[in-house]
This record gives C-alpha cells, sequence and structure tokens, in this order.
C-alpha cells in the first residue's frame, strides 16, 4: 500500500478509485479534482474548502466533493491519515440513498464518526493491493467501497448537514482566508483584484502577494477554480442550456469557459453533462 501522498497535478481531472495512507505536511498550493475525497486522522484536520474554514474533529470521517478547491493548512506530519477518492462519475452511478451527492454538490460536508463498517484505516491496505492487482481482485474492493460509501450516506442522513466551522485564520494567515472567502461567495460576479484587495484592506499588489504566499496560486486561478466547480454544479443539477451555465458561473466570455471548462475537467461542458446525466 502506498504511504506517500499523491503529486497534485495541476487542472488534474481526477484522483480516480484511490485510496492510500500518509503523514502529510501542510498543502502548499489549494486544488481541486472530480471526485468525492473521505478522510480520517486520528487527530483534527483543518481545511480550507471553497474558502470555508472547517475543522474534522478526530476520528472522524468526513466526506466532501473535492472539484471545490481545498488546502490542508495543519501540519499534521506526525499523524497517519487515510484517504480514500471515489470519481464523481463512480459515485453518480452507485446512486447512493438519502440525496448523499446532491448534498455534497451543493457545497455539504458528511462528517460521521468511525464506528462498525466505516473504520477506513482499517480497510485501505488490502483495497490498495486489489485496486494495483486488476481483474477480480478491483472488481471485489470495487464493490467493497461501494458497500462503504453507503454505510458512510446511511450515517450522516442520521448525523444532520453541514460541518464544524473553524476559526478563518486557523494555520493561515487571516487576510488570506478571508480573501478566499469572499472569492468564493462572490465568484459568479465580475470579481476583480481591487474588489478582493479592498475587502481586507490591502493594496492589491500587496493582496496578491499575500494570497499566493498563503495558497500556493494566485487570485485568478482560485477564482476560476471557484467558478469551474460552480459551472460543473450547475451542469449537473439544473437543465440550464450551457452557455447559460457558463455566465451563471461567473465566466464572462464563452471562449473563456469553455477553455477553463476544458483545462481543468479534461472535456467540454456539454460532454461533461452527457457523461455524468446520461
Amino acid at each position: 500500500m502506498r504511504t506517500d501522498i499523491p503529486e497534485v497535478v495541476h487542472g488534474a481531472a481526477s484522483f480516480g478509485l484511490a485510496c492510500w495512507q500518509g503523514a502529510p505536511s501542510a498543502m502548499t498550493v489549494a486544488h481541486r479534482h472530480d471526485d468525492l475525497e473521505f478522510n480520517v486522522s486520528p487527530g483534527a484536520l483543518d481545511y480550507l474548502v471553497g474558502g470555508r474554514a472547517v475543522r474534522i474533529p478526530p476520528g472522524t470521517l468526513a466526506v466532501f466533493w473535492a472539484a471545490r478547491p481545498h488546502q490542508l493548512v495543519t501540519d499534521v506530519s506526525r499523524s497517519l491519515v487515510t484517504w480514500l477518492t471515489v470519481p464523481l462519475a463512480t459515485a453518480l452511478g452507485w446512486r447512493l440513498p438519502g440525496g448523499f451527492v446532491g448534498g455534497l454538490l451543493a457545497g455539504g460536508f458528511a462528517l460521521v464518526p468511525e464506528g462498525p463498517g466505516l473504520r477506513l484505516a482499517d480497510r485501505v491496505a488490502l483495497w490498495a493491493d486489489e485496486f494495483a492487482s486488476g481483474g477480480e481482485e478491483r472488481r471485489a474492493a470495487t464493490a467493497e467501497v461501494e458497500g462503504f460509501a453507503r454505510r458512510a450516506a446511511l450515517a450522516a442522513a442520521g448525523q444532520g448537514e453541514g460541518a464544524p466551522t473553524a476559526d478563518p485564520g486557523l494555520g493561515i494567515r487571516p487576510d488570506a482566508a478571508a480573501m478566499a472567502a469572499w472569492i468564493s461567495e462572490h465568484a459568479g460576479e465580475d470579481v476583480r483584484v481591487a474588489d478582493v484587495a479592498s475587502h481586507v484592506h490591502l493594496a492589491p499588489q500587496h493582496a496578491m502577494t499575500v494570497f499566493r504566499r498563503a495558497l500556493g496560486i494566485t487570485i485568478g486561478e482560485y477564482l476560476a477554480q471557484c467558478r469551474v466547480a460552480r459551472a460543473q454544479q450547475l451542469l449537473l443539477t439544473t437543465d440550464l442550456p450551457v452557455p447559460e451555465v457558463g455566465h451563471a458561473a461567473g465566466f464572462r466570455s464563452q471562449s473563456q469557459f469553455y477553455a477553463r471548462f476544458r483545462d481543468r475537467c479534461g472535456e467540454p461542458p456539454a460532454a461533461y453533462r452527457r457523461r455524468l446525466r446520461p
């Protein structure tokens, strides 16, 4: 079983059906991938997800849609964190109960205490080996992951929605976290660097430097990630024509929308909708 953390590839569409354990340092770059991400740690995990600071309590299984830009901001280099990623297309095909995937697409978090059938750390070594083996072993592991996801969905239905928020400055500069939150909230609007900087009372040039040092990407790239995630959500949950989806997500030109979407999702918006909403 792999114990390293997979390299974050800029624009990666998905990590695929995969699981691993490792002791990572804080992420230096906010990133996104079109998977449901499951993780658990013996210690608390602090994330910035779509501009929202979230603390995952120790021993709690967390699930969220990783297409929203996110970043682990706590140094957990002395912990053993366990991850599982399930491509969104796979999860949609499983038709998980209770509107589970729909709630995650809408920005929700699922947080459930580990319990019988939900101890991710006990399962990943076998699953990782079987994924690598292929054939019947991979199919067996995939079936077990589906069962695991169903148990998580049922457990989440009894826990209510949402996730505990954390101090927006926890593990990251407060002004950078505030900028990320403002960008996420206003991504559908005509956002300028000056607007973002004004929100935290910084000069635009200084705001860009602060933001990049904290999140590892530019304000413009973070804004694009938020807009693409919003477009993905609208493509999957509404019947808006594709051009209207781009405009509603905040893109001011169709050419920019198509270029950004293809770059980050690996296919045009219409193809993405057809593949995931057959």
